[in-house]
């Protein structure tokens, strides 16, 4: 089920106001976007995900297309919050937006790990811990994907660029 929700939820002003100290950025995958999603939610299970925007700079149409075939109407198409719970639907929800070039925040349920993507298409994949974050990188350079270095993207305010 994917949901709009009326406000922003606490996991996401709690991650905002206090981000995982361990990251690691890559290139959006756009092109081995499932591949991505598939790897992520195998080593990070979870039962449900929440996504805030911050920035959509273009018509989110792939966004819109995918609200419509769950029935969800959205009338602010700049700033939005939505709820997806069962992985498939998570997935289908993470891949959209990515597509769209959506700056938003991922923070799903369990918090296991938290994503901030932007429009220039760098996502950063956050971690309670650095052994988490190894695991996933481990994974996910197994299955080709590669990280920028030691990008540290920066995360005060309302908005992170």
């Amino acid at each position: 089920m994917i949901r709009l929700l009326p406000s922003v939820p606490e996991s996401i002003h709690d991650f905002r106001s206090n981000p995982w100290p361990c990251q690691k950025t890559l290139v959006t995958p756009r092109k081995n976007m499932r591949s991505f999603l598939s790897t992520l939610l195998t080593v990070f299970p979870i039962e449900q995900g929440t996504a805030s925007t911050d920035q959509v700079v273009f018509e989110p149409d792939n966004l819109m297309d995918l609200l419509k075939g769950h029935e969800v109407i959205i009338e602010n198409r700049w700033s939005f919050c939505i709820e997806a719970s069962k992985a498939e639907d998570v997935s289908a929800l993470l891949d959209t937006m990515l597509n769209d070039w959506i700056d938003f925040v991922f923070v799903p349920s369990p918090a296991a790990f938290a994503i901030y993507a932007d429009h220039d298409e760098y996502l950063t994949i956050y971690t309670p811990t650095t052994q988490q974050l190894n695991h996933l990188i481990d994974r996910l350079e197994l299955e080709g994907f590669s990280f920028i270095g030691d990008y540290m993207r920066p995360s005060e305010g309302a908005i992170w660029r």
